[in-house]
């Protein structure tokens, strides 16, 4: 699930960015690109919705949690294909619609694959189990950066695209096969839909405000990534720029780090569980 999750994130990011620079988009649209990842920042907004909505045609059959994982990972599917299907040199702005739709589905399947992983592990698994998430995460990075990158020199952009939405395809299969959580959430019933609005939207914000040192924690979400989201649209089309290849941008900036970042995840992980 975790290489589900991960794989969008570069496609809608860096790898689409190359694609934009190599076809000889300016760079001021290429940056503005970077908007499409504010379905990232703004899924707190539509994430009540996979707590209180059942999910149509699917949910009574397969449970709360499968059956949005399946349903964003459908529109994850069809969002790659147009992306890969689109021309950005003729058209940018077509490109940058199914972007959004990428980055949209992308944002709610991860809303799922959280909240499925909370309730499927006991708490002393908590730990291993984001450990775990973040090394499949990573994974899907590098396939969707530096496997797009190589796949771009022998196949077409939309051979690129179709082919990590296959990837994305095995999270279905994952889905099918794994159990439902037994505390998957369940609609607190209420009397009026004012109640049930304010129970989904205002009442976790409203909890969240109460806690001892929020606004720190808020800062820290707010501001940890930072400087990747100021750099990262950009580097790509950079090295572009410079004269480098996709497979010398595939060698230098997606894999070298790697290593690093692993074992970062892995000192995380045994921080959570101490």
């Amino acid at each position: 699930m975790g290489f589900s999750s991960g794989l969008p994130l570069a496609l809608s990011g860096a790898t689409l960015s190359y694609w934009l620079a190599s076809v000889g988009v300016p760079k001021t649209d290429i940056g503005l690109f970077a908007l499409v990842g504010l379905a990232y920042n703004l899924k707190f907004l539509w994430s009540p919705l996979f707590d209180n909505v059942v999910a149509p045609w699917l949910g009574r059959g397969l449970g709360r949690r499968r059956a949005w994982g399946i349903l964003t990972q459908l529109g994850l599917i069809a969002a790659l294909l147009a992306t890969g299907a689109s021309d950005p040199a003729v058209s940018p702005l077509h490109t940058a619609l199914c972007a959004v739709f990428v980055a949209f589905f992308s944002a709610s399947q991860d809303i799922v694959i959280d909240a499925y992983r909370v309730e499927i592990l006991e708490e002393r698994q908590q730990g291993a189990g984001a450990a775990v998430t973040q090394y499949g995460y990573r994974i899907g990075l590098l396939v969707a950066g530096a496997g797009a990158l190589y796949l771009s020199t022998v196949l077409s952009w939309f051979g690129v695209f179709a082919v990590m939405a296959g990837f994305v395809g095995l999270g279905i299969v994952i889905f099918l096969v794994s159990p439902e959580p037994r505390r998957a959430a369940v609609p607190t019933p209420r009397a009026t839909p004012k109640e049930r609005l304010y129970d989904a939207l205002i009442g976790p914000f409203v909890d969240f405000s109460k806690r001892s040192g929020w606004p720190l924690v808020l800062g820290f979400v707010v501001l940890f990534k930072l400087g990747d989201a100021l750099a990262g649209i950009m580097a790509t089309p950079f090295y572009v720029e410079l004269g480098f290849s996709a497979v010398e941008i595939a060698n230098i900036s997606k894999i070298f780090g790697l290593a690093a970042t692993m074992l970062g995840i892995f000192c995380g992980g045994l921080m959570v569980a101490q």
